[in-house]
């Protein structure tokens, strides 16, 4: 995946959610908007879960 910031991703996420509820696309491009989907949800797990362990490492490990 290309170099893309969190906000960008989520936004991206957005626009494909709205796309598939509008429910005018065929099924290919149904397959590809999952997947890419897919990877955009996996990109923003992971860069949750480095910020969290940035903050706990800051922060001593407390919440």
């Amino acid at each position: 995946m290309e170099k893309i910031t969190y906000a960008e991703a989520m936004t991206r996420l957005e626009e494909i959610t709205a796309k598939i509820q509008g429910g005018k696309i065929d099924i290919d491009e149904l397959a590809g908007l999952l997947k890419e989907a897919q990877l955009l949800v996996q990109f923003c797990r992971e860069k949750l879960y480095k910020v969290d362990e940035e903050i706990k490492a800051l922060t001593g490990g407390e919440e």
